[in-house]
């Protein structure tokens, strides 16, 4: 029997182990490959993410005495859920609200599984030792980036709005900081806290340092102040709960301070993007006032359910002022973006949860988070991860309030993972939420597990395979029938993908504005995607901006009126729409409302808005007449 018990407990530990390694192996993933922004790293990451919850099932029906923790913290979690799943039925462009949804999934299934089985005392050890080295490399390739001024991420080209801004394995700088963020308290708790032998508590130490100069040249303004909070954090809570570590404590913030400081005076880049915080207009601009307040008024105009999961950006248009003429994705502000995409009610559920995680971890403070008196000078491993996770999710807490980061996979599912383990620290406070492992017991939570997974990973499968053909296409050098190739490719696996049916149509017009042989068959071609792209999304643009261009060239010149009008219906501070819209007008002989068009677009955009320009001068100069309509 003892044998039997034996064998039992050694294949328990391996269910456990291999449900670590798969969590692990999916934040790897989406950290070293691009944050996992891209639908195949996402995939890769979610089939990871399943598959832990697969061996967790298995393991809760291999090992009976294997307890449920039910920490309140599940009931929003689960809510929230239910709600997202609700609200993606009735959205208005269904592809993106089910990408939206397919995060919020992930995140939790990655949450519960951590919450009931890494809780382990080595296990929390292993993952931040693997976490801090995950840290280090990152860094260490931002450092070697930014020093060798590297224009590539990996095998891609690097945006040239990062010039001299390293992101490491991440295309924006931001996100690369949000992970150091996270990730550098824990590592300087093992450092200062923890019982590990000398070499693993050193290897921590270079570890923070790789994670706070890699911080330092992402330039994230963002991330330094999210950064510097997590340190100052740190080192005031050394001097007050530590006093045997009071010099230790104030040596460390010396340094912080010493090394920020020498930094920012010796880097012109980073004196630059701080006089950038009150630019407005620049690539360099620091203000987030015009991306907040088109999400108050979406509050405003939905304030229940919000306009949509994921929906910030299809409805941006509609709320925009002139100050930005670009597709900004997201509020750069996740809670901001989360009342805007789901309204009071699901900002009421995220605040109900946070609130649940907050008060499991404030009543579970004193049973793990040693006082300066307990055992006098020792170290705890258990302490360590606690004050170090506690700090860094603080920091990245403060990160979200001006940008986007639980958005990017790789970010969101460290918080998630590291909520979870926060959040079974409830176990040392109370036994009341602990529930035995009984057979029936086993049914709903292997429902739950079989329910998200019939979801994520057909979705998943579908997006990989859509995500590798868009891959292709983004990688393309020129519009030519290759890139067609593959966005038709993705267009027939997900069909109803606005973004790839208005880039089929678009560049079929692009061909077919280059006058060669079938170039009316292009642009009638053309006008049928982009259709369907405003069919699947009819609150873009520029799908009918794309039309009218197309029947106008065809010589349609009823729809191309028709479509130029809805453009302007749907953009009305989009300069490039006034623009064609204004010069549709002119075409129509309506030389004064063009002015009136032409003079307002200016007005948004004087620093390079050639085309206003060289109209306005045309009209001045009288090659336009009133009522006389000119090709």
């Amino acid at each position: 029997m003892s044998r039997v018990r034996l064998q039992s407990a050694a294949w328990d530990e391996y269910l456990e182990r291999a449900i670590e390694g798969l969590i692990l192996l999916a934040i790897g993933i989406g950290c070293v490959f691009f944050g996992g922004v891209r639908n195949t790293e996402l995939a890769l990451m979610t089939g990871c993410v399943g598959l832990a919850g697969i061996v967790w099932a298995v393991r809760l029906w291999a090992n009976p005495s294997h307890r449920f923790l039910l920490h309140p913290v599940l009931l929003p979690v689960f809510g929230f859920i239910g709600y997202a799943a609700w609200l993606v039925h009735r959205a208005d462009v269904v592809y993106v609200a089910r990408q939206d949804l397919w995060l919020v999934v992930l995140y939790a299934i990655a949450f519960v599984v951590a919450l009931q089985n890494l809780h382990g005392q080595t296990s929390l050890q292993r993952i931040s030792t693997v976490l801090a080295g995950l840290g280090s490399l990152l860094g260490l390739y931002a450092v070697a980036q930014y020093l060798s001024q590297s224009d590539s991420v990996l095998w891609l080209a690097r945006p040239g709005q990062y010039f001299r801004r390293a992101g490491a394995t991440f295309v924006n700088p931001n996100h690369f900081a949000g992970v150091m963020v996270v990730l550098l308290p824990i590592a300087l708790a093992q450092t200062f806290l923890s019982r590990s032998k000398g070499p693993i508590r050193v290897f921590h130490g270079y570890a923070s340092a790789m994670m706070a100069a890699g911080l330092a040249v992402s330039m994230s303004r963002g991330g330094w102040i999210a950064g510097g909070s997590a340190l100052t954090l740190f080192f005031l809570w050394l001097l007050i709960r530590r006093r045997q570590m009071r010099v230790p404590a104030l040596v460390g913030l010396a340094i912080s301070i010493a090394g920020a400081s020498v930094f920012l005076i010796s880097s012109a880049r980073a004196q630059q993007r701080i006089q950038g915080l009150t630019a407005v207009g620049t690539a360099d601009s620091g203000n987030r006032t015009p991306l907040w307040k088109p999400a108050i008024k979406m509050v405003q105009s939905h304030p229940w359910t919000g306009v949509g999961p994921g929906h910030y950006d299809i409805r941006f248009p509609g709320f925009q002022d002139h100050t930005i003429q670009v597709s900004p994705g997201y509020a750069h502000n996740e809670y901001l973006n989360t009342l805007a995409d789901y309204g009071i009610v699901g900002g009421g559920i995220v605040a109900l949860g946070i609130i649940g995680l907050v008060g499991g971890i404030i009543l579970s403070r004193k049973y793990v988070e040693r006082g300066p008196g307990d055992l006098g000078a020792k170290g705890s491993n258990r302490t360590a991860f606690f004050v170090g996770s506690c700090i860094g999710m603080a920091a990245i807490a403060i990160h979200c309030m001006g940008d986007f980061l639980l958005h990017v996979p790789s970010i969101g599912l460290i918080v998630a993972v590291l909520g979870g383990l926060l959040a079974s620290t409830a176990r040392f406070a109370s036994e009341r939420w602990w529930m035995s492992n009984a057979w029936w017991s086993r049914i709903p939570a292997t429902a739950a597990v079989i329910g998200a997974l019939s979801f994520l990973l057909p979705l998943a499968t579908v997006r990989f395979r859509e995500g590798h053909q868009l891959n292709s296409a983004a990688v393309a050098g020129s519009v030519d029938s290759d890139l067609l190739e593959d966005l038709m490719a993705a267009a027939a696996i997900a069909p109803d993908n606005p973004r790839t049916a208005y880039e089929i149509g678009e560049n079929l017009r692009r061909l077919s504005f280059e006058g060669e042989g079938q170039w009316r068959e292009q642009a009638l071609q053309a006008a049928y995607w982009l259709e369907k792209a405003a069919q699947f999304n009819r609150f873009d643009p520029m799908n009918h901006l794309s039309l009218g261009l197309c029947w106008h060239w065809v010589g349609e010149a009823n729809n191309a009126q028709l479509s130029f009008r809805k453009a302007r219906e749907l953009g009305p501070r989009l300069v490039t729409v006034a623009n064609h819209y204004a010069w549709n007008l002119l075409i129509q002989g309506k030389v004064t409302e063009a002015r009136v068009v032409f003079e307002e677009s200016l007005t948004w955009n004087s620093w390079d808005n050639w085309f206003a320009r060289r109209y306005l001068e045309d009209i001045d100069k009288g090659r336009w007449i009133e009522s006389t309509p000119r090709e």
